[in-house]
């Protein structure tokens, strides 16, 4: 029997949810649908397997229970990885994008040059781990980092800003924060960390609290700077 394939792939979603969304789809698919979900870093992949004859309206019926459930999560309804659906939509837009990097030293820039065609699109990437290089490389303030300290939604929001107002970008992607395993002299907890995605219009800063090895932390807060960073351009 030949088979055919469709596959949501989000970030942010809660397992909870996916499966509830699954268990809704299972109630009137009659069976036909196989359900794949895998979750890695913050990024879910569900995969919907069956018969290449199956009804095109069943089919559909199924991808739109987890296209309205999941909206504001999704970022492909086929199987492209986070990385090259955001450089793609970065060629599509025409834009060029740098990136400032603390905690996931050097990750993203990784993630989005490990593209075919990243060079496009992709301007810079800094790794500014000490908190003089904040200074010296990025216009970061040393008030806030005395005041706030280098993971701060300020010193994120600055980080963005930093690379935005040296003219050669138009979307800045900024990461600060705790991988552990141990905190730093602050004391805010391992996991805590801010994510800024800047336009030269406005920067907004998140701010998540993730749980796991450092490996697993860095590797999530990688994902989820991408994916913000895909969602802000895609309503530019």
């Amino acid at each position: 029997m030949n088979t055919d394939k469709t596959v949501v792939r989000c970030v942010g979603a809660g397992e909870t949810q996916i499966k509830v969304l699954i268990a809704r789809a299972q109630s009137f698919d009659g069976g036909q649908i196989e359900y794949r979900h895998t979750r890695k870093y913050g990024e879910d992949i569900i995969e919907m397997i069956y018969a290449e004859d199956i009804s095109k309206r069943l089919a559909e019926d199924v991808l739109r229970v987890f296209a309205d459930g999941l909206s504001d999560s999704i970022y492909a309804l086929d199987d492209t990885p986070l990385a090259c659906q955001l450089v793609h939509l970065l060629k599509l837009r025409g834009k060029t994008v740098s990136v400032a990097e603390s905690f996931t030293g050097g990750g993203v820039s990784k993630a989005l040059t490990s593209v075919s065609g990243a060079s496009e699109v992709f301007f810079e990437g800094l790794n500014t781990y000490n908190e003089l290089s904040k200074i010296k490389r990025l216009g970061v303030s040393e008030y806030t980092l005395k005041t706030v300290g280098a993971v701060s939604d300020q010193t994120a929001y600055e980080m963005a800003i930093g690379l935005i107002n040296t003219g050669d970008c138009d979307i800045s992607i900024a990461t600060t924060g705790i991988a552990g395993p141990n905190t730093d002299r602050s004391g805010q907890p391992v996991g805590l960390c801010y994510i800024a995605v800047g336009t030269k219009e406005r920067v907004f800063v998140y701010r998540y609290k993730f749980d796991g090895t450092r490996e697993e932390i860095t590797e999530t807060a990688i994902h989820y700077a991408l994916f913000l960073a895909y969602k802000q351009l895609k309503n530019m």
